[in-house]
């Protein structure tokens, strides 16, 4: 019987010969290694063994191509064992042969996966065994991820699956669960028993970990709850509404949505087709190669589709030093309409407006990324807020009210960002104090070239009287700069209701007062709270002034768990 067997367990390998391709490395990022004998680092274009099973550490990634024509993304802190695998093309047929064996096990972590060649057959030629049940499909991409107390965030342990395409079934002794494209189910670690999610898991919210890396394409369909700039199936409809019957996906909780299936003894009678469907059929491979660059530069080719363009309005808040030839402030926040802003594949901004001046009053410009790289690129899935910061090279700054592009050099210095997710603002409560915990930042860096580091910062919000009060503590070029400053929220500035701008009043650097900065920021609804009414995230950038004028120090800053 022909299959591919993912295990998800803490179990025993079965046993097979060392030395056997059975794939290659798309690309790695950070610490990733296979585990042989000797161990190897692994990079990209380096062989994949039958026996390897293949690490990936803290911060770090891993996309291989099997031999069959699957991909695979493999998230942070994963451990996949390759047991055996083997596909011998068809000379004529565009089906695999009797003999395609694929066997794996994920002992942790998580990945992503778009089937190959042996993962087309009928439903019994695709196996995904673990500790709570066996999964099987037909030709479909899915993400699983496997949580045993080193998920984050922390989530309940067990097994959590998406169907970005096609469909899949969860079988336990017991039951059977069928999803659909744009569904999602858990299965809980002790207690084995599938459940359909009404709502999108924590740990599944952010898809860059699970994200096949791309330039100007995207292999993916927008997943509903998430960051995504198209929400929108093929069909125009809304994610989970189609033809499966499932609903709109917008948080997580186990406890809702549970539904359980009967068990079943064939694929058919489980909503699976058993192989007779056209060779037109949305499972076949795509016909027409997509060619992407990976993180170092080099063509990649990967399954079709494009990068989605925004659908939905963005807050945006951005700082950075004076950019000579053009007088622009320290900081500027404003909320983005769908074509003022653009995204990378991980959505990370290439362009973005906002005033500049730090105030409300300042003229509006259009800032892109040009030949200038991204830093420091962060992402909390519990806020859904990113950030990072633009250095090098030379950024274009355009005014929309004459089309005038001027570019500027950020040779010497940085332009930091903070972005929230896409949709619309918080409703922001009118009483309490909300004390906030500093969870991302991007390095600050000067307008001398130098780079440092964010010591601590805090961040409150007085919400009956509309006022939040910052604080910085940062270390660079040797020099250790403290500040402290008050700002308002929304309307009394001028701003929409979850803005916020302010200065500091109180500066000094190594002890020695007289400085200046102001801040610009957002509030974001999404993050766990301890108040509900409270907005779960702050999303914050300054800018810094020592007495002299001398030196300008940018940064950002984004906090959560009020």
């Amino acid at each position: 019987m022909k299959r591919l067997i993912a295990i998800v367990l803490l179990g025993t390998l079965a046993q097979t010969a060392f030395g056997q391709e059975a794939g290659s490395v798309l690309f790695t990022r950070g610490d990733v290694t296979a585990e042989r004998q000797p161990p190897e680092a692994l990079a990209k274009g380096d062989a994949l063994l039958a026996a390897d099973t293949i690490v990936t550490g803290a911060a770090s990634r891993a996309q291989l191509l099997m031999i069959d024509g699957a991909k695979i993304a493999l998230r942070p802190n994963s451990r996949l064992a390759i047991i055996e695998y083997e596909y011998s093309p068809p000379a004529t047929a565009t089906v695999s042969g009797n003999d395609d064996t694929g066997v794996m096990e994920l002992v942790k972590g998580g990945f992503r996966t778009i089937t190959g060649a042996i993962g087309k057959e009928a439903d019994d030629e695709y196996e995904v065994r673990t500790a709570v049940g066996v999964l099987g499909i037909r030709g479909t991409d899915y993400t699983a991820v496997f949580c045993n107390g080193d998920c984050n965030p922390p989530v309940p342990d067990g097994l959590y699956l998406y169907v970005n395409d096609g469909s899949i079934s969860f079988t336990t002794p017991t039951e059977t669960l069928v999803l659909a494209s744009g569904e999602y189910a858990f299965i809980p670690l002790h207690t084995p028993e599938p459940q359909r999610l009404d709502e999108p898991p924590a740990i599944l919210l952010d898809d860059n970990d699970l994200r096949f890396e791309q330039g100007t394409a995207d292999t993916s369909k927008a997943r509903p709850g998430d960051d995504s700039d198209d929400s929108r199936q093929p069909d125009g409809s809304a994610p989970g509404t189609g033809s499966a019957g499932g609903s709109r996906l917008t948080g997580f909780n186990p406890a809702l949505g549970t539904r359980r299936v009967p068990a079943t003894s064939s694929a058919q009678s489980a909503g699976f087709d058993t192989g007779d469907e056209d060779e037109s059929s949305t499972n076949e491979a795509p016909k027409q190669p997509t060619i992407a660059t990976d993180p170092d530069g080099t063509p990649v080719d990967i399954t079709p589709g494009e990068q989605p363009q925004p659908t939905d309005p963005r807050t945006i808040s951005y700082s950075g030093p004076s950019l000579p030839p053009l007088d622009l402030g320290l900081t500027g926040v404003a909320v983005n309409q769908p074509n003022e802003y653009d995204l990378d594949p991980g959505n990370n901004l290439l362009r973005f407006m906002s005033p500049v001046g730090g105030r409300t009053g300042g003229t509006p410009l259009s800032f892109e990324i040009g030949t200038a790289t991204l830093n420091d690129a962060g992402f909390d899935s519990m806020t859904v807020m990113r950030w990072g910061r633009w250095s090098g090279g030379t950024i274009n700054v355009t005014d929309p009210a004459t089309g005038m592009t001027s570019p500027a050099s950020l040779a010497n210095q940085s332009i930091h960002w903070v972005s929230g997710p896409a949709g619309a603002a918080p409703t922001m409560p009118i009483t309490g104090i909300a004390n906030y915990t500093l969870i991302g930042n991007t390095n600050p860096t000067d307008d001398q070239g130098n780079v440092g580091t964010l010591g601590s910062a805090t961040f409150v919000a007085d919400f009956r009287s509309m006022i939040v009060n910052s604080t910085l503590d940062l270390n660079i070029a040797g020099s250790n700069w403290v500040a402290s400053g008050q700002g308002t929220i929304g309307q009394q500035v001028g701003l929409a209701d979850h803005l916020f701008q302010g200065f500091y009043n109180n500066v000094s650097v190594n002890g020695i007062g007289g400085g200046s900065g102001q801040f610009s920021g957002f509030f974001s609804a999404p993050g766990a709270t301890s108040d509900p009414t409270f907005p779960g995230g702050v999303g914050l950038t300054f800018g810094l002034q020592d007495a002299q004028g001398a030196s300008t120090v940018s940064g950002s800053a984004v906090f959560g768990n009020p």
